[in-house]
């Protein structure tokens, strides 16, 4: 199965239901902006799947009117979504279902907030620069439609808040381990990017092979704080998906990285 975002609230998975429809584009694109729509109507997330089954649409997301939020489409891939190619190609979209019908097409705050949230998380994981106006857009942005709705028109400003506060809270934080989880025995190294035997040994596999998230120097034998990127790359390499790639150094993904005779 595909795995959805590795986000700190729970995801629903539709990727692959949706892509059993054959009509989603599986090319990836360098995303630099979120798009908000309404979905022009009380869906549910099996409501939009069922939609989107129908006709070539879709959307990286939707927020049902709960908050709650599900995955149709993998992040850095095309969704037919703004009626746009340039903005298919780089625009995250997020889909929010309506609490009320025309003329307003309202959204309750539990869902615009939840988007909103989710677009501050894409910001500070995927797209690597703050919200703001020029890049937190509606759909209307992209091609000539009234969505996401004359509500949302109104209530931009607090949207764009809310995906700046969410921004900068996820920027500066660190993955928090699932419960149960056993921190390995030199965690405090990682994180405090002191020298160890065993994180120069991972230092230096990391290199050999080249992984792409690698942040440090070639020559380094000390990490800094910020690491965590590196460490999710060495867990996907060790056979890890979804959020037990989550650049927490856990009991299983230690006893897997230990080198003999370092």
């Amino acid at each position: 199965m595909t795995a959805t975002i590795a986000y700190d609230r729970p995801v629903s998975n539709l990727i692959d239901k949706l892509s059993a429809t054959g009509h989603v584009t599986h090319k990836s694109y360098r995303k630099t902006s979120v798009t908000l729509h309404h979905n022009a109507g009380r869906l549910s997330h099996q409501g939009a799947l069922d939609l989107w089954k129908k006709r070539p649409t879709s959307a990286h997301f939707d927020v049902d009117a709960a908050g709650a939020v599900a995955q149709y489409v993998k992040v850095n891939e095309y969704a037919w979504a703004v009626g746009n190619v340039a903005g298919n190609q780089s625009s995250i979209s997020i889909e929010m279902a309506n609490a009320t019908l025309a003329p307003n097409w309202t959204v309750a705050e539990a869902t615009w907030k939840s988007a909103a949230r989710l677009a501050g998380w894409h910001f500070a994981k995927v797209i690597g620069v703050r919200p703001s106006k020029s890049n937190l857009f509606y759909h209307h942005h992209w091609s000539s439609t009234i969505c996401a709705g004359p509500y949302m028109e109104k209530i931009y400003d607090k949207v764009l808040a809310a995906a700046q506060e969410a921004y900068d809270r996820f920027k500066d934080s660190r993955p928090v381990p699932k419960p149960g989880t056993e921190p390995f025995p030199g965690a405090s190294f990682f994180h405090a990017g002191r020298k160890s035997p065993i994180v120069a040994a991972m230092h230096h596999r990391l290199v050999a092979e080249g992984c792409n998230h690698y942040q440090s120097s070639a020559g380094a034998d000390v990490w800094g704080p910020g690491d965590v990127k590196s460490y999710a790359a060495w867990q996907r390499k060790l056979g890890f998906e979804g959020d037990d790639a989550n650049g927490i150094p856990g009991r299983t993904s230690w006893d897997k990285l230990q080198v003999p005779n370092v």
